[in-house]
């Protein structure tokens, strides 16, 4: 693995932290650990991690929970969060996926499978390619009355970024439905908006006017078919857009 790379561990078992910490003990990493979902949090804005690796339950905020906030954040929804489950259960995995994770590893963890994961998303980190830039027609509206048309700049597991004049404010509920490029339907969900990138007022002068929208009651298959698409765009874009 490449040096100057950086890796958060979160779970709330000691042992657990212990023993993937052992897992990149020969590496040229730096390894920094969390025991809760609020702790890595504060970490993560501090140190700018380029992969964190979170325990899926956890006390006072879960893994999935801790995970959709960085997926929402408009500093850190960029760093690849791989959720470990205790099982290859559905329901443990859709839980996984509603929250936006980029990969899901289960337990008993596999020291092979856990180093060569964290290699590919280590790499993939360096052109931010956990959102992807896709220039996607999207039907929206609120509370189901999908009127409004317009194009995504980029799009990721946890949510998209619509370009739109349109006013949204923060955690406003939107439908959203579009084509994933390579499927045959629809994907339909529900979505919140999470930031604004308004015209008189940008937080980011390189993005046009819009809105980033995180996913919500998106059904497992179309998360499954947006992460198939991610992954083959990672691929292929030398450089990855971002939100």
């Amino acid at each position: 693995m490449s040096t100057g790379k950086k890796i958060l561990l979160v779970d709330d078992v000691t042992f657990f932290l212990d023993m993937e910490k052992s897992f990149f003990a020969r590496e040229s990493i730096q390894i920094t650990t969390a025991h809760s979902g609020n702790e890595a949090l504060k970490l993560m804005r501090v140190l700018k991690p380029n992969l964190v690796i979170m325990d899926l339950h956890m006390p006072e905020m879960s893994g999935a929970e801790c995970c959709r906030k960085i997926k929402e954040d408009p500093e850190l929804f960029t760093t690849p969060v791989i959720l470990i489950a205790d099982s290859e259960g559905e329901e443990e995995l859709a839980l996984c996926h509603k929250a936006g994770c980029d990969h899901v590893i289960s337990r008993p963890l596999n020291r092979h499978l856990v180093r060569k994961t964290a290699k590919e998303y280590l790499e993939l980190s360096e052109r931010a390619t956990p959102r992807v830039k896709s220039r996607l027609l999207v039907r929206y509206g609120i509370e189901n009355q999908k009127t409004l048309h317009d194009y995504s700049v980029n799009l990721s597991a946890g949510g998209i970024f619509l370009e739109t004049p349109q006013s949204l404010p923060v955690d406003t509920p939107v439908t959203l439905e579009f084509f994933v490029p390579g499927a045959e339907e629809t994907a339909c969900c529900k979505g919140r908006v999470t930031w604004v990138n308004a015209q008189q007022s940008k937080s980011k002068l390189d993005f046009p006017a819009g809105v980033g929208i995180a996913f919500e009651e998106i059904p497992d298959r179309d998360i499954r078919r947006i992460q198939d698409f991610i992954h083959t765009e990672c691929t292929l874009q030398p450089m990855a857009e971002t939100a």
